[in-house]
């Protein structure tokens, strides 16, 4: 049985300043994988993108991977051959229920599709993007407005100003916050009632002022060994933390 989305939204906020450090393609492609693979595994609902970096070509290539990675295998002979795709071969499978599926039609499977094509041998005459397999041969389906199965995240870019009065319930990690295994009633109660949303990165002195009134300041990577925690490190490390504590 697939997972479904989630109850309530476990959102994320990271910062295009993260690659400021990748000086290739391979190395943004590269970390793009892992960063992808870490929101799909805890099933994040929405992906939000500060542009401190201001660089238009990581912007494009953060566009491209993810837009090329959350598509269903047999519907990317949909999308155009671009250079900032030259490495996605690098990518790691993300094996979202959409792309888990066989050559063959098999009873009750949802399909997500385009202009009816569902990864099956024929065409399948319908303006629904999404199927559900009722018959196996001869082949007959069934149209839906929806998927109900969890199959990725939504993602957008914001300029830095868009965060305050924008989100509700924010939390950000740091060693001198709050234990959040000790405070999780309270991390449980914001998640039921609005939902959460996590911001991992390196967001500048004054914006963490700014937004001093309206963060959640957790410690999620307690007598850490290194000096300085990498953003893809503390991405996986406060989610593993939050998945526990939320189920």
């Amino acid at each position: 049985m697939f997972p479904y989305p989630r109850r309530k939204e476990l959102n994320v906020i990271l910062f295009t300043s993260i690659f400021s450090t990748d000086k290739s393609l391979t190395e943004i492609t590269l970390k793009m994988s892992f960063i992808l693979r870490t929101l799909i595994i805890f099933r994040v609902s929405k992906l939000f993108w500060i542009d401190d970096l201001r660089n238009k070509y990581i912007k494009r290539v953060i566009i491209d991977i993810i837009n090329y990675a959350l598509k269903p295998p047999y519907l990317k002979k949909e999308i155009k051959i671009r250079k900032t795709l030259s490495k996605v071969g690098l990518l790691n499978p993300v094996n979202i229920p959409s792309h888990m599926v066989e050559k063959e039609a098999i009873e009750g499977e949802y399909r997500i599709g385009s202009k009816g094509f569902f990864g099956l041998e024929s065409k399948i005459n319908t303006k629904s993007n999404v199927i559900l397999i009722v018959n196996s041969n001869p082949v007959r389906i069934k149209e839906y407005n929806f998927y109900p199965y969890y199959n990725g995240f939504k993602f957008y870019f914001l300029n830095k100003n868009n965060i305050l009065g924008k989100f509700e319930n924010l939390l950000i990690a740091s060693r001198s916050g709050k234990d959040p295994i000790k405070y999780s009633s309270e991390i449980k109660d914001m998640y039921e009632k609005k939902g959460i949303t996590l911001i991992i990165g390196p967001p500048s002195g004054g914006l963490l002022k700014q937004l001093s009134d309206y963060i959640h300041v957790y410690n999620f990577l307690p007598n850490q060994g290194v000096k300085d925690i990498r953003a893809e490190e503390a991405l996986i490390s406060s989610l593993s933390i939050l998945n526990f504590i939320l189920g």
